[in-house]
């Protein structure tokens, strides 16, 4: 996989450092050394992801990830803000101001390029169910409309053998969200057809290969789409990595911080939120387009219980 990242940092040392790595999984690169040019770069490149410094003079990470947010052109793309902060305040701050992902310096290669192709795969997607939705508004089929999304609210389904833990995790988000938790990882691949918001899965678990269950969902034609957060221990870098690979959307590390839980629930909702609207649109612009062709050339006639057809430039119908 291949992609267009911007790198936003004010020390071009880091700037070269992040190319070098980038570029050498094939990456096409581009730079910026502010706040102002990443805007600016951003806009007019629309790159596919932007890894984003957060310490920068002028005007710092989180307001530039929250003004490319704000704006309908770069609002869609994903955004990792990379930095020297390591308090889980920043991770929630970053996160609230729209980030997709929040690394730490130094930066773990495998890690980084882990969370960079978990979300250019997301990123194909909703390019891809942009991409017609633009094409049914340029021929009229859909019409123009906002495509904010709410972010809040929505069903949450916790897998997870832990009972003190899936019942902090319910009790942190219930006001938000409706909320069931499921012990068995049968019952709990079952339930996620039932299209919840988020899934949340341990996988830490001591009852269940919890990476399975996410490579099961994964294959599963009816929940493919479903976006998994999983629990994780942070010092387990490998799991996480692959869990990544597997097409996990997100992780948290244990012990489970309410405010990170909430923002990165919020995230994983905005994005479902938003590809369901995508999809909910081209499946009534098809529904009318199959409606509007059946009634231009079809009609029935009752009496004799047989359909006519009705053929360019004739004004008599002959049943």
């Amino acid at each position: 996989m291949t992609a267009r990242i911007l790198v936003v940092d004010d020390l071009e040392p880091n700037v070269r450092l992040l190319r070098a790595k980038l570029e050498a999984e094939y990456f096409e690169v581009l730079s910026a050394t502010s706040g102002f040019e990443a805007i600016e770069v951003a806009c007019a490149e629309q790159p596919d992801l932007v890894l984003l410094d957060v310490m920068m003079p002028g005007m710092d990470g989180f307001e530039v990830c929250q003004r490319l947010k704000a704006d309908s052109k770069t609002r869609h793309i994903p955004v990792v803000m990379v930095t020297a902060l390591d308090q889980q305040e920043d991770r929630v701050n970053g996160l609230r101001a729209g980030a997709d992902d929040f690394l730490t310096k130094p930066i773990d290669d495998v890690a980084l390029l882990a969370r960079v192709r978990s979300l250019l795969r997301l990123k194909t997607v909703m390019d891809e169910l942009r991409s017609r939705e633009a094409q049914g508004r340029r021929a009229g089929a859909i019409p123009d409309e906002d495509d904010s999304v709410d972010e809040n609210g929505g069903r949450v389904l916790v897998i997870d053998d832990n009972a003190y833990q899936s019942e902090r995790i319910q009790t942190r988000l219930q006001e938000e969200y409706r909320v069931s938790i499921v012990a068995d990882p049968k019952e709990g691949a079952a339930a996620a057809k039932s299209n919840p918001d988020v899934l949340i899965i341990n996988l830490a678990s001591r009852g269940f290969d919890g990476m399975r269950l996410c490579a099961r969902v994964r294959s599963d034609e009816s929940t493919r789409q479903a976006p998994i957060l999983a629990i994780v221990d942070p010092d387990d870098k490998e799991r996480i990595v692959k869990a990544l690979d597997i097409g996990v959307n997100d992780v948290i590390p244990r012990p489970i911080e309410a405010q990170e839980l909430k923002a990165r629930v919020r995230t994983q909702v905005r994005h479902k939120h938003y590809a369901d609207v995508l999809r909910g649109r081209l499946d009534e612009t098809l529904e009318s387009a199959v409606t509007d062709r059946v009634g231009e050339c079809r009609i029935v006639a009752p009496r004799h219980e047989k359909t006519a057809v009705i053929r360019p430039q004739t004004t008599a119908i002959h049943a």
